[in-house]
């Protein structure tokens, strides 16, 4: 009878651990599930004329109003959807922020969006802002956000690219990625919008 008892009891340990284990795995990269219904959504928007993002109105952490508007002035504009909770989310800010630096002088630019803070100043937020050296802009998950974009956002990160008017520029992007990886989308996205505009 024990001998039953401790192979049941060591099936359910190492069942256990393989749980953990592949719920290691899936958060390495993201937080959650499905980049599908963002890519829809966002497209069905465009098509009505709309933008990626909506119109929204709300506030940066530092409690700073903040509108649509702030797409306006960068020719691309990537929009990082992130967690506070999130370690893959945590762990790419800081070569966030080095990109957002590093092609300021090409017209580009990263703005996050703190999919569970709601409220200006949110002192674990601001945390995670100050100790990864991610100094771009950060707005709070406002009413606005989490009827229209943050709806369907499934998991986190996710990101997005747009254009000075809001337009989703490439598909949505699931999942944390290397400063390196990221540079590359980047470079590739200004060189789309170049020759659109040539």
């Amino acid at each position: 009878m024990r001998r039953i008892g401790n192979r049941k009891n060591s099936v359910r340990r190492k069942m256990a651990v393989a749980g953990l284990a592949l719920t290691g795995v899936l958060c390495l990269c993201a937080c959650g599930s499905g980049a599908g219904s963002v890519e829809k959504e966002t497209q069905a928007q465009e098509a009505a004329g709309g933008k990626a993002l909506g119109d929204f109105t709300s506030e940066t952490l530092a409690g700073e109003a903040v509108t649509q508007e702030i797409l306006e002035g960068s020719q691309l504009t990537m929009v990082n959807i992130w967690g506070t909770f999130c370690g893959p989310c945590i762990s790419e800010m800081p070569a966030l922020g080095e990109l957002n630096r590093e092609y300021a002088d090409r017209g580009f630019r990263v703005v996050g969006i703190v999919s569970d803070v709601t409220a200006a100043g949110d002192e674990t937020a601001q945390e995670i802002v100050e100790q990864t050296g991610a100094d771009y802009t950060h707005i709070i998950a406002s009413a606005d956000l989490r009827s229209g974009i943050l709806r369907i956002v499934n998991a986190v990160p996710t990101t997005i690219f747009v254009d000075s008017e809001g337009k989703r520029v490439g598909e949505v992007c699931m999942g944390s990625r290397s400063k390196e990886e990221w540079a590359e989308l980047i470079e590739s996205k200004l060189a789309e919008l170049e020759e659109m505009q040539e």
